[in-house]
């Protein structure tokens, strides 16, 4: 239902399955489930997951449309023909990918922001 195929290839899945996967990485990470909230304001700001512990985190999920104009966008080409990810980082500490298999599993890629 929220996977759809594309014209490069890629999949995408839907804002509440995002948050879904960030719950259950954030549990299986150690937070508590009841320190794990959705939809918080923080300081004027709403969040769309917010995880109170020895380290708080907070999350936002971007759910992309990977159309033609997305690629050429956000992909590039290496010489190889391989596609790389080009997406700015924004103000995070990691960004997480997450890829939908064709089996409905979740794979999260915890990718840290670049040193300056």
């Amino acid at each position: 239902m929220g996977s759809k195929p594309t014209p490069t290839g890629f999949k995408f899945t839907s804002h509440n399955n995002l948050r879904r996967v960030a719950i259950r990485q954030l549990l299986e990470e150690g937070y508590p489930k009841e320190r794990i909230q959705v939809d918080v304001d923080l300081n004027t700001k709403r969040v769309d997951v917010f995880a109170d512990g020895e380290k708080p985190t907070i999350i936002e999920c971007k759910s992309f449309k990977h159309t033609n104009e997305y690629a050429s966008k956000y992909l590039r080409r290496e010489g190889g023909g391989r596609r790389v990810l080009c997406q700015p980082f924004f103000d995070v500490d990691e960004m997480w990918l997450v890829y939908r298999t064709k089996k409905n599993k979740y794979i999260v890629i915890k990718v840290p922001r670049p040193q300056e």
